[in-house]
């Protein structure tokens, strides 16, 4: 899988032979550079900050991920200070650091002397190398020094989706603002699945939590740790499965088959966290409710916008939204893999272009093959 990913990004030196190799190979990167936003009508003259309240230094587009040494990751974390410590995972540990070019990361260090560890490591590293769109975090660079393995990110200013749903003390996030991250993690997604250079990618780990925010409400899909390659785009092997509970497509579940419509199946979970305000799985509620998944199928089904919705917004969202989040929801959790739709498509539904007609809602009708109706284009307030 090494030789392939390395060969799918144009490496000008022979193939390496380990992981190791493979990491210090100097890339040649010719990748899909990843999409801007341009601030104005001029060229500006580098990439403009990921974050508009923040106004960190954007990673520099196309550039390959570089080699850091760990005394340069040391200095940028302040010995990985608590000051600067972020999140703390089975993985091991996340510190925000700065370079010494001015450049904000996130430095993920992986624990020592573990096996899955270095399979995920080298996975990620692998999969970031050649995947970059604005909705995707950015690989900066990695360190393997010594046994140690870290990971050197942009820096994503504004935690995640996991914290702003369901955090303590939190105010109720915002319609527009779940729109809005529902729509940008979909391009992500449709980026990894269809869009990118080197074949369809799987993450296998789509949830709340791996979904990081900027102050502007801008979602950047990351944790690649489980993600999986797949060139042909086809039934991937059979492997062990991994992810969480309440996120796992029924068919990965059961047989460990994994495609990119056990992604698909993950993100309608999100969807219904994102208008219900729910979690996946929720043990604190009354039976029958604890699974999301389950309580919301029938209600989906009847498309009860009243009883799906989450009561802290009030009436403070777009109805036409909802109902296009919802229908969405409802598609990408089908139990049969065949009859869910494509991110492409699940982006167009989320965006009010198309809507499906129930009659094509059949086992093993596969999806875009006369599914799709023009609807009138909807005209709603600006996502703020």
């Amino acid at each position: 899988m090494v030789d392939l990913i390395t060969s799918s990004c144009s490496l000008s030196k022979p193939k390496p032979t380990t992981n190791k190799d493979f990491l210090r190979t100097e890339f040649e990167y010719s990748g899909t550079v990843r999409e801007t936003i341009s601030l104005s009508r001029n060229t500006p003259s580098g990439p403009p900050p990921l974050c508009s309240i923040c106004l960190h230094k954007a990673p520099i587009v196309g550039k390959p991920p570089r080699w850091f040494a760990y005394s340069e990751l040391e200095l940028a974390t302040g010995g990985f200070s608590r000051a600067n410590f972020l999140a703390e995972g089975g993985f091991g540990s996340v510190h925000r650091g700065v370079l010494q070019d001015g450049q904000v990361v996130a430095v993920k260090q992986h624990k020592l002397a573990s096996s899955q560890g270095d399979q995920e490591f080298y996975s990620e590293v692998e999969v970031l190398s050649c995947a970059q769109h604005r909705n995707v975090v950015m690989l900066i660079g990695f360190c393997v020094e010594d046994g140690r393995r870290l990971l050197v990110y942009e820096y994503v200013c504004n935690r995640s989706l996991d914290f702003h749903l369901y955090g303590r003390h939190q105010a109720p996030l915002e319609w527009s603002a779940r729109q809005k991250i529902a729509v940008g993690a979909a391009r992500g997604l449709r980026y990894l699945h269809e869009e990118c250079r080197v074949g369809c990618i799987v993450h296998r780990d789509m949830r709340p939590n791996n979904i990081l925010i900027t102050h502007d409400f801008e979602p950047l899909v990351g944790d690649f740790g489980l993600a999986r390659w797949q060139p042909d785009g086809g039934t991937g092997e059979a492997t062990r499965v991994i992810g969480t509970f309440g996120y796992l497509a029924p068919e990965y579940a059961e047989s460990g088959q994994i495609t990119e419509k056990a992604d698909v199946y993950s993100f309608g979970v999100v969807l219904v966290e994102l208008v219900s305000g729910r979690k996946a799985v929720d043990l604190n509620r009354p039976k029958g409710q604890q699974c999301l998944t389950e309580w919301a199928r029938p209600l989906l089904q009847e498309d009860a916008i009243d009883e799906l919705i989450d009561p802290r917004l009030r009436n403070h969202y777009s109805e036409h939204e909802v109902h296009c989040m919802l229908q969405a929801a409802y598609l990408c959790i089908k139990r049969d893999p065949h009859i869910r739709p494509r991110m492409s498509q699940v982006l167009r539904i989320l965006e009010g272009d198309v809507m499906l007609e129930s009659s094509q809602l059949t086992p093993g009708h596969e999806m875009g093959k006369g599914s799709w109706i023009n609807q009138p284009q909807y005209k709603s307030s600006p996502l703020s």
